[in-house]
């Protein structure tokens, strides 16, 4: 069953990676609004993100060889292209023309970020995103079983480990799954509704109310005006409200208004969108060449140029390396279904209902 297609999620993702970009950007040079935990809320909605797309794209779809198989394609071709080849572009960098590269890739770590486990720089949030991925293999096999059998083991057991990471969630490293596990539950909980929910059904003018007032919230929190109760980022990935926060706001904009798809649904945001995790891979690299060309804090002026810079880095990036590095990836994975998945039965869908097309 095919989900409806959001192009505001898109944007939303964008917009994440913007944040990054700009929290970044702030311990780099002289920018206007010192909010420090810009960088936090980005990585917030990525979370958060994730947790919601898995649930509403997959738990609606019965649970076989095959649609994992296609599964493990879609999110192994979406992040191992262009992850891979930054990768070894930095480790090449590090050995052999400086060895100071905000990447700090050697022969010593390399097999650990290959196998997506690393922690140098924004290669640190990958790592739990990646550990969810298959964790969420195992929550869809057991709503599966569920659903279909009325089998509540697998699930409860599920819910037991759950609760004993989140209660021990500021113990784990930030790379284990366990410390931000929160957001990926509630974002997966948000998944869920919103595959039970029609968008026909649903007032856009109260949508674009509560699309105005997410905005709002967003702008404020970005420019400092709002300030936020944690005394730094680690408080902050603690805390379940900050959760609740991002699985709230992907869902809220995950149904239609003119005030959400004017902001979120523009080409502009579609763009950042489609381009995020290139955006997020780029931006370090760019933020660290302009520090070695001009040590001294820059003029806003000056700085303009910088996201411009990026995104036209991070298109190129996405349309020469993403997109054919998940074609070939995806090409290989039909490959392998044709050739040893063929035979394995496909289990009915689950009528979960929500909006299709």
């Amino acid at each position: 069953m095919d989900r409806e297609k959001i192009d505001a999620i898109t944007g939303l993702r964008g917009l994440a990676a913007l944040l990054v970009v700009y929290g970044h950007a702030l311990d780099w040079f002289a920018l206007p609004w010192k909010n420090h935990l810009s960088g936090e809320i980005g990585v917030t909605i990525f979370f958060s993100l994730s947790g919601f797309l898995m649930a509403y794209l997959y738990l609606g779809k019965g649970f076989s060889a095959i649609n994992v198989a296609d599964y493990a394609v879609a999110r192994f071709s979406r992040i191992a292209p262009a992850y891979l080849a930054i990768l070894l572009i930095s480790l090449f960098i590090c050995v052999y023309v400086d060895p100071n590269f905000v990447y700090g890739i050697s022969g010593k770590n390399i097999l650990r970020h290959i196998f997506f486990s690393g922690n140098v720089s924004v290669f640190w949030s990958i790592t739990p995103e990646v550990e969810f991925y298959f964790l969420f293999v195992l929550a869809w096999a057991a709503s599966s079983r569920y659903l279909i059998r009325a089998d509540i083991a697998g699930l409860l057991f599920l819910v037991l480990a759950s609760v004993i990471l989140l209660s021990y969630r500021d113990m784990f490293p930030g790379t284990f799954v366990g410390s931000k596990l929160h957001y990926f539950l509630f974002g997966m909980v948000a998944g869920l509704m919103r595959s039970r929910i029609r968008s026909a059904d649903q007032s856009r003018k109260l949508f674009a109310v509560l699309h105005a007032l997410s905005i709002a919230v967003l702008i404020s929190i970005a420019a400092g005006w709002l300030l936020l109760p944690f005394s730094g980022n680690q408080a902050f990935y603690n805390s379940i409200l900050t959760a609740v926060f991002g699985a709230l706001l992907v869902f809220g904009l995950s149904f239609p208004s003119a005030v959400g798809n004017g902001f979120f649904a523009n080409r502009l945001m579609l763009l950042c969108g489609e381009c995020s995790f290139s955006i997020y891979l780029l931006h370090m690299p760019l933020i660290y060449l302009l520090r070695k060309i001009h040590p001294e804090p820059m003029p806003l002026a000056i700085l303009l140029p910088l996201p411009i810079l990026v995104l036209l880095l991070s298109w190129l990036n996405y349309r020469l390396l993403e997109k054919p590095g998940a074609r070939l990836i995806k090409s290989a994975g039909a490959v392998f279904k044709r050739k040893f998945l063929a035979l394995f039965p496909m289990p009915r869908t689950l009528p979960l209902g929500g909006d299709t097309r």
